[in-house]
């Protein structure tokens, strides 16, 4: 099996936070109920791309102050280069 995760994009949009799910085999971007249509299979994310250091900020106080993403993983994604 892959050690690909499925994962969120966050991403800051007209002032706000977005984050988007996507399959971590296929990186296609997911439906609200997570169902990879390519892979046949559930995803669940439990990590987060954010794609520069304001995403990354909200993103870590979400999981500071939110019991629901206390097991949540994140990194920065920047220009092909990733960082933790």
């Amino acid at each position: 099996m892959s050690d690909k995760k499925d994962y969120f994009m966050a991403c800051i949009e007209d002032d706000s936070l977005t984050m988007k799910p996507y399959c971590g085999l296929c990186e296609i971007q997911l439906n609200e109920d997570y169902y990879c249509e390519k892979c046949k299979r559930q995803c669940r994310c439990c990590h987060i791309q954010c794609e520069d250091e304001k995403a990354s900020a909200l993103i870590d106080a979400l999981i500071k102050g939110n019991e629901s993403f206390q097991n949540f993983t994140k990194e920065i994604i920047k220009r092909g280069e990733t960082s933790k």
